[in-house]
């Protein structure tokens, strides 16, 4: 069986208090985040251990008889290890002994959820709630059971409801800020992480994971002031304590390299520069750094070359698409929107070299990013057999997807010449009528 004293590093006599501080203390070194699997064991026991009744309850398993002790032992390990199905047969048979142990109904509930039974797993957990409605981890449970089948606005109100008898519990928390988040409300979820760090800072426990959530809604609403600040306070309080900052600059790098896959380089800049600031010699960190900045600096390059007019333009835009295209390497429209780019180059050859050497001498980094094109453009000695290369590509995409060459209707089509009268020989009589042939009079000047 669990044993959830070991999983708090507290001793059986320990009082409320002791609890709630060896919780902090944990959740400080195994955040939800970044630790999710450890989080949610130190979760289980804190809600099991800081309740009077499932405590007590919680002390009675040893003196079960064995084979039903066996049951329970037995129907925990199978939840953990992901057989809801041997969980629930082997916790029903420890409730027909002990139909009052709400302990046993609460992991049945949980192993009703895992086994996708959400229907059954709400029943249990109201009964729950309804026959011990001080419990905050049964209402809490209920809630999630509410989530998962997407009926929102019942969870946020049991969230809020557990919150009232614990305000302490970071899962509470974590938990209504994910159903408002669920259903795209932005300031419901942004009022409770500010509410939330309100009540920790008043109650002394640790809020960095409720930066976390301040800080990503910051980016998705698009307030990069509030932001910046945020990412202020929490360095300040990593740099505080130092037990914190491998947490928190894993969590901003991860962050950070989240932020600028989907464009948001200058965010993405500063975060990481904040992560590598509270952890300088980290590998990981250093990593993605190192990628964002070889980015952000071709961003700024991009950006520079647009409004160089010494440059085609067009390079700026082949460049700029090379950056932003898909990750797929298979991708088709990526690969033929990439012809028409450097098919472009290739139609006035001669034209875009100078642009090309300025582009290597001015912005190497650029250069860079289509070196092997611009190469072989640049190499005379190539020019014959790289136009025969892309001429038999573009036959090829004509033929892969011909709507993609097929003209604007209200662009102008060209007709080949045809000749309109009939084609006069030098030896035949000249159409003027002069009775000379046609290479003495008039075509005598053609």
């Amino acid at each position: 069986m669990k044993d959830y004293y070991r999983t708090l590093n507290i001793e059986k006599t320990a009082t409320l208090a002791d609890i709630k501080n060896a919780y902090f203390s944990l959740v400080r070194t195994y955040p939800p985040d970044r630790h999710p699997e450890e989080f949610m064991k130190i979760r289980e026991a804190y809600e099991t251990l800081i309740d009077e009744n499932t405590r007590q309850q919680y002390d009675l398993v040893d003196t079960m008889p064995d084979i039903v002790k066996l049951y329970f032992k037995e129907g925990q390990k199978s939840l953990d290890e992901g057989k809801p199905k041997e969980a629930i047969q082997l916790l029903e048979k420890v409730i027909k002994v002990y139909k009052n142990f709400s302990i046993v109904y609460s992991l049945l509930g949980e192993a009703y959820l895992n086994n996708e039974n959400s229907g059954k797993a709400v029943r249990v957990f109201e009964k729950l709630v309804s026959l011990e409605r001080n419990n905050a981890g049964y209402v809490r449970q209920l809630a999630q059971a509410y989530a998962i089948r997407g009926w929102y606005k019942k969870a946020e109100k049991q969230f809020r409801r557990a919150l009232l008898i614990d305000e302490d519990n970071i899962s509470l928390w974590l938990g209504l800020i994910n159903c408002y988040l669920a259903t795209n409300n932005f300031t419901g979820a942004e009022e409770t992480v500010l509410e939330g760090l309100e009540v920790s800072n008043e109650n002394g426990w640790d809020n960095i994971e409720l930066y976390y959530h301040i800080i990503q809604l910051d980016i998705s609403t698009s307030d990069y002031d509030s932001m910046v600040q945020h990412l202020d306070e929490i360095k300040n309080k990593a740099i505080e304590k130092e037990e914190e900052r491998a947490n928190v600059a894993w969590f901003l790098a991860v962050l950070a390299k989240k932020i600028h896959s989907i464009g948001l380089y200058e965010e993405s800049s500063a975060i990481i520069e904040t992560a590598f600031t509270l952890l300088p010699g980290d590998n990981e960190v250093e990593s993605i750094k190192k990628e964002i900045d070889v980015q952000y600096s071709i961003i700024t390059g991009i950006k520079l070359l647009k409004d160089d007019s010494s440059i085609n333009g067009a390079l700026a835009e082949m460049l700029d698409f090379e950056l932003h295209k898909c990750d797929d390497k298979n991708c088709f429209d990526c690969e033929i929107t990439q012809f028409f780019y450097e098919m472009d180059v290739i139609d006035e050859m001669e034209l875009f070299r100078k642009d090309i050497l300025r582009l290597k001498n001015s912005y190497p980094e650029l250069y860079n990013m289509k070196k092997n094109f611009f190469d072989v453009v640049l190499n005379r000695r190539k020019e014959q057999a790289l136009m025969e290369k892309y001429f038999k590509k573009l036959g090829k995409y004509q033929k892969l997807c011909p709507e993609r060459f097929e003209c604007d209707e209200e662009e102008e089509i060209q007709q080949p010449y045809k000749r309109t009268e009939p084609k006069v020989g030098r030896n035949d009589p000249c159409p003027c009528g002069s009775g000379k042939k046609y290479k003495k009079c008039c075509g005598a000047n053609v």
